[in-house]
């Protein structure tokens, strides 16, 4: 009988599947396929903890569509989410993880979190473990990258640390090193930007791509602190709202009116004033690309690009103009490989190739 992994990836309206084949040594993907969640669902259930039950139907069809029963599954890789601050690594999802997002003792709310809840849920039923690695709330922040300007509000740490690491671990691979003895600068550049600072295989510094950092997709990035409370102040918008306006409607689509990259490079050959916003997003990025490897002292031996973005080679071309003064190779890796990273967490940790991490031992 054949055996499979089975991987869950919430999104906000939509679901990512993926059966993989676990080898010898590796993982190789079965299929793979995106389950879109209703308008009405999302309307009527609009917390994340309230659509548990119908992602968790929509699993088991998904396995029953494709010939599959639950005898076949050895165990269950799920998304992690932006659950409590973490080492990277990979975690057995237990009942204390279920309990902590159930509770809302997590680093802030998000659909994502469905994924380890519906797992943990299937895992209990099937008798087969379930995991998930490197979460959005990974952090091996250094202290100094902490501090901000207010006591009263610390940075903190919140970053695409899964694609980040699995497309940092290629490199290594590529270049015959383990991820442990990687420094690098990793631009995700997808819907949201994390721009990192890998020393040693540790993300020790990042933007947050909800609070800072180049203007995205989606999202306004670092904005003028006074300006900004002033907006607040004259507009007077509820706070649910005003995030909306930040982190939904905020940069690229602000200036273009749509989130599709390969529209907004057509707009931008169409209009001339648009090009200037398409340029200062490649000046931004590139700026904090300087950053992060000021953070490591210029020692980072190569800057990775990765996420939907630089499928675009005008956008990789761009960057490069504002930061190939660094002198640093550019290792390009398109699109996301979150989905092949969570089927091999969970299969290295099955198999016991790495040790798991102790998730009730985290701070």
């Amino acid at each position: 009988m054949e055996k499979f992994i089975l991987v869950i990836n919430p999104g906000s309206t939509s679901t990512k599947l993926a059966l993989y084949r676990p080898l010898e040594n590796e993982v190789e993907v079965v299929v793979e396929e995106t389950v879109s969640v209703p308008v009405d669902v999302l309307e009527q259930k609009p917390h994340y903890t309230d659509q548990i039950d119908f992602r968790q139907q929509q699993v088991l069809e998904f396995i029953s569509k494709h010939g599959v029963n639950s005898d076949q599954i050895v165990c269950i890789a799920s998304r992690g989410g932006p659950i409590k601050p973490l080492p990277a690594g990979t975690y057995q999802i237990t009942r204390e993880v279920e309990e902590d997002i159930m509770h809302e003792r997590i680093l802030s709310p998000h659909s994502s979190l469905i994924g380890p809840v519906v797992a943990f849920r299937l895992s209990q039923d099937w008798g087969v473990p379930a995991y998930f690695t490197d979460p959005v709330s990974v952090d091996e922040f250094i202290p100094e990258a902490k501090v901000s300007g207010l006591p009263e509000i610390p940075r903190y740490s919140a970053l695409h640390a899964l694609n980040i690491r699995a497309v940092a671990r290629k490199y290594a691979e590529s270049q015959g090193k383990t991820l442990d003895e990687l420094t690098a600068v990793i631009a995700h550049l997808g819907g949201g930007f994390s721009i990192a600072a890998m020393e040693k295989g540790k993300l020790i510094d990042s933007t947050n791509p909800n609070e800072e950092g180049p203007f995205q997709l989606e999202r306004a990035g670092s904005l003028p602190v006074s300006d900004f409370v002033n907006y607040i102040y004259d507009n007077w918008p509820d706070q649910k709202s005003l995030r909306r306006r930040i982190s939904g409607k905020g940069g690229l689509v602000a200036y273009f009116g749509t989130n599709d990259f390969r529209e907004i490079l057509k707009i931008s050959k169409e209009e001339k004033d648009k090009v200037l916003i398409l340029e200062s997003m490649y000046y931004q990025v590139s700026k904090y690309i300087a950053a992060m490897n000021a953070v490591l002292h210029n020692e980072a031996e190569v800057i990775i690009l990765t996420g939907g973005i630089v499928y675009n080679d005008e956008a990789v071309d761009g960057i490069k103009r504002y930061s190939s003064w660094l002198q640093k190779p550019y290792a390009v890796y398109p699109g996301g490989y979150e989905m092949e990273a969570l089927a091999t967490g969970a299969f290295r940790a099955f198999k016991g190739l790495e040790p798991l991490r102790d998730y009730g031992e985290a701070n």
